[in-house]
């Protein structure tokens, strides 16, 4: 099981490093793309890809919005476990056996 998580966390990743890598390309200047245009059967389709694009940023805009979120919550889970463990340490300043022979001790 622990294999396929890891699997499926590179293939994530691998295709997240994709993804930035095309962002990262140099873009097309304006006046380019009118010429391609003009020479291309598939000039509809630019209009498609810059509305993935759109998409695609405003998607990953929210899910690291949420992300932040959750690691938010489990934070404060953690906070609060470890109030509890600092409580209960400072009622509890010795070892259980140590207890039962000072109470042994303290009863005769």
């Amino acid at each position: 099981m622990f294999t396929f998580l890891l699997q499926i966390t590179m293939v994530v990743c691998l295709g997240f490093i994709v993804y930035l890598f095309g962002r990262v390309v140099p873009r097309i200047s304006d006046a380019d793309i009118e010429k391609a245009k003009e020479q291309s059967l598939f000039h509809w389709l630019v209009g498609y890809f810059e509305q993935v694009d759109v998409w695609l940023l405003g998607l990953f805009e929210k899910f690291l919005r949420r992300f932040h979120v959750a690691i938010l919550k489990v934070d404060n889970v953690v906070t609060k476990k470890l109030g509890r463990f600092r409580r209960d340490a400072d009622k509890q300043t010795g070892f259980a056996v140590e207890e039962k022979k000072e109470e042994e001790a303290s009863d005769k």
